[in-house]
């Protein structure tokens, strides 16, 4: 992607993001629903890859991958930083980076829209289970968009496992950090430094994304096909940890 592609990619997908947290209410029915969806959904994930993130090479990845991009975290404080700082990471950093945090920034944009269309579905669900949302994902019926969504965490964990083999963009990064905290971005550069670490002390993404790909697939298809229990193969009639 050449360079004035990947930066309108980037604005694109943080204006993207920026929207979509503006039409989140901040009380009412729906952002209850929002909330019970995404901590259910942040248990079920934590169970689901609780055997990668016991073991320490893929723990950071799992923290990471999991959490900021794919199970529903609010980062919107990161994303109006972000926007900010747009200008400097223009001129800093180099396209494939750039390319990096756009499609990151993409991720995080389809999970939320996605979250943000089923908790519609669960507003009068007082506790989910995966019945409920087994029929919630149903009712919604994007399958073919849940697929494309599976295949962007699968290309981007292969671009951020492309973007750490190149030493001088790490390198690039941690001389930021002071820069970013004095001006205001640390959150961002956290998201940064935090993401290609995780992915550095892999050394190698293979099986941690084949892993999440075949779990997430199986689970869509169970879905798809009127399973109730979608999970179970990995977290039995739970998830157990789910906090109110």
């Amino acid at each position: 992607m050449s360079r004035s592609r990947a930066d309108r990619h980037l604005e694109e997908q943080v204006d993207r993001n920026l929207r979509i947290a503006h039409r989140i209410p901040d009380e009412g029915p729906l952002r209850d629903a929002l909330d019970r969806l995404q901590r259910w959904q942040r248990a079920r994930l934590d169970e689901t890859y609780a055997d990668l993130a016991a073991q320490p090479r893929f723990r950071p990845a799992c923290e990471f991958f999991l959490d900021e991009l794919y199970g529903g975290r609010d980062v919107h404080a990161r994303d109006r930083q972000l926007k900010r700082v747009l200008p400097v990471m223009r001129r800093f950093l180099p396209d494939h980076l750039l390319h990096a945090t756009g499609e990151a920034m993409r991720l995080q944009a389809v999970s939320l829209e996605f979250d943000f269309e089923l908790a519609g579905l669960l507003v009068d669900v007082p506790e989910i289970g995966q019945p409920d949302y087994a029929r919630a994902y149903r009712r919604h019926g994007e399958w073919a968009a849940r697929r494309e969504q599976i295949a962007l965490i699968h290309s981007l964990g292969e671009l951020l496992d492309e973007t750490v083999r190149r030493t001088m963009v790490r390198r690039l990064v941690r001389i930021m950090r002071r820069p970013a905290e004095v001006g205001g971005v640390g959150l961002l550069q956290n998201f940064l430094e935090r993401g290609l670490g995780s992915f550095a002390r892999m050394k190698g993404a293979e099986a941690f994304l084949a892993t999440i790909k075949q779990r997430e697939t199986q689970a869509l298809e169970a879905m798809q096909a009127g399973e109730d229990w979608p999970f179970e193969p990995w977290i039995g009639r739970g998830p157990e940890s789910v906090q109110k």
